[in-house]
């Protein structure tokens, strides 16, 4: 035991390498959003609806500016979150971290579809007007796969995230 407890992440959380890790897994989270959309699968254009949110009234490119530095900032913070998580496991492999952090974004996932469309619905001014569709439940009035993109974008989120984070740690 005590040869893989010195060779797990226990006791070696590092922040920086945590919120790198999260803005690799936020890059990699937005290239499965974006592909979902390019094919088809969904209507939910991201960036757009997370800057719009925040900035309603500003031009299309501000509000993807806008939409991807907080996104980002979301990432960072959600690598620290995972990182803490993935010490408080002690994983001691890359494998490993990869495999906890699967199941991890998940989860994040599933809670996603379950609390996004109530605070989409009742805080974002752009679909309270009726100006963006209303995302309906688990996010299926942007497409019936909206769900399975979104918690597929998740899972790489955490999938990335997970591995880079012990590939520079352990």
């Amino acid at each position: 035991m005590g040869t893989l407890a010195a060779a797990s992440l226990t006791e070696k959380y590092q922040a920086g390498s945590a919120i790198f890790a999260g803005l690799i897994g936020g890059i990699a989270f937005l290239m499965v959003v974006y592909m979902g959309l390019g094919v088809g699968m969904t209507r939910m254009n991201f960036l757009y609806m997370l800057g719009s949110m925040v900035a309603p009234k500003s031009s299309r490119g501000t509000a993807y500016v806008i939409g991807f530095v907080v996104h980002m900032m979301m990432s960072a913070v959600f690598g620290l979150v995972h990182a803490g998580l993935l010490t408080a496991i002690g994983v001691s492999t890359v494998g490993s971290a990869a495999a906890w952090d699967l199941l991890i974004g998940a989860v994040h996932g599933v809670l996603v579809l379950i609390a996004l469309p109530t605070m989409l619905a009742m805080a974002h001014p752009l679909v309270r007007t009726g100006d963006l569709e209303r995302p309906g439940v688990a996010m299926v009035g942007y497409g019936s796969m909206t769900p399975a993109g979104s918690l597929m974008a998740h899972i790489a989120f955490g999938v990335i995230t997970g591995a880079i984070y012990a590939a520079i740690v352990l």
